[in-house]
């Protein structure tokens, strides 16, 4: 069921109206939130297809599940930015996950950012679905603050092979995940693929993640089966783990593999070109053994500009975030 969460006066014309959807009835709904930032489709459509799959369920079209819980879906929370292709807030200039706690008599997006708040505050479970920055892309992936059990176990139901451990910081104290983590709700972060772009196997895994992760908690009910039958093993990288790879030269990035990629120490990333000449300048190869969780998209680079984040699987890695350099000239 369609409701309005927020109608505002928009400087575009008309009203700004902001809505979820809901379904089933519980004091401890799982909440799934997307469209934080404009430009990241993945989710929105991830949670178009959800709707469909639920809508399907609650009418009784699909007889193989009975919702047992309450799901509410957030699907486009960023709505003017989703229209103009952007990230940001296009009135203010905001990243509506920079908004939080918000405030209902702020600004535009701290009055959004303040409804999405107060209609996720009972939240036993909490999915927020993004993707990696722009120019970037990003492997399939859980990010969180906390690698305790719970976690664990939501990455093992989402059937989520990585988790990203991240390190806190001041900026992220402003955004929904640090609040519901704040208020106890079982959350985590949902990485997947690149901005301004939808990516159908991504999101089609991600689905049956999300139906596997509601059937084991109890949510929904599948007619077919008394439990899940997928074990994921999920590994777990620390903050320490993180490794990034830069460019020393400015031009053009041709990369030889695939984001999601396990990577050899010394294997071959891709290499910089000269815009004007073609002549290779650098060949850029991975410092350690490690999973590629983000790679670069776009191919104009800038001097010191990060091509790849690696995880690295070395024990004893100890920089931290450091732009590390692995670079063999021709």
């Amino acid at each position: 069921m369609k409701e309005k969460i927020l109608s505002l006066p928009n400087p575009f014309g008309g009203n700004l109206e902001i809505y979820k959807n809901i379904w089933g009835k519980s004091t401890e709904p799982l909440s799934i939130v997307s469209g934080l930032q404009g430009d990241h489709l993945n989710g929105m459509f991830l949670n178009c297809h959800l709707t469909q799959f639920l809508d399907s369920v609650v009418e009784g079209i699909d007889p193989n599940y009975t919702l047992i819980g309450q799901v509410q879906i957030f699907p486009v929370v960023n709505a003017n930015a989703a229209q103009s292709g952007s990230r940001l807030w296009p009135v203010d200039g905001m990243d509506m996950d920079l908004a939080f706690p918000g405030n209902p008599a702020g600004e535009t997006s701290e009055a959004i950012a303040s409804a999405i708040l107060q209609n996720t505050k009972d939240s036993y479970w909490g999915l927020i679905l993004t993707s990696a920055s722009p120019h970037y892309e990003d492997a399939t992936h859980v990010q969180t603050y906390k690698s305790n059990s719970t976690t664990k176990k939501l990455c093992r139901d989402l059937q989520i092979k990585i988790a990203w451990q991240q390190k806190e910081s001041s900026t992220q104290m402003v955004n929904l995940f640090h609040h519901w983590q704040e208020q106890e709700t079982s959350s985590v972060i949902i990485s997947s693929g690149s901005a301004r772009t939808i990516n159908l196997k991504q999101c089609e895994i991600l689905f049956q993640g999300i139906l596997n992760f509601m059937k084991a908690e109890g949510i929904l009910k599948d007619h077919r089966d008394t439990k899940s039958r997928h074990k994921t093993k999920t590994l777990v990288y620390k903050p320490d783990d993180e490794v990034s790879v830069q460019t020393s030269s400015a031009g053009m990035f041709l990369k030889e593999v695939q984001v999601g990629s396990q990577l050899k120490k010394g294997q071959k990333i891709g290499e910089i070109r000269d815009l004007y000449s073609g002549k290779r300048l650098e060949r850029l190869i991975s410092p350690e053994d490690g999973f590629l969780i983000t790679l670069r998209q776009y191919p104009i680079v800038y001097e010191k500009e990060p091509i790849a984040i690696i995880l690295s699987t070395k024990d004893n890695w100890s920089k931290i975030g450091h732009a590390i350099r692995s670079i063999v000239k021709k």
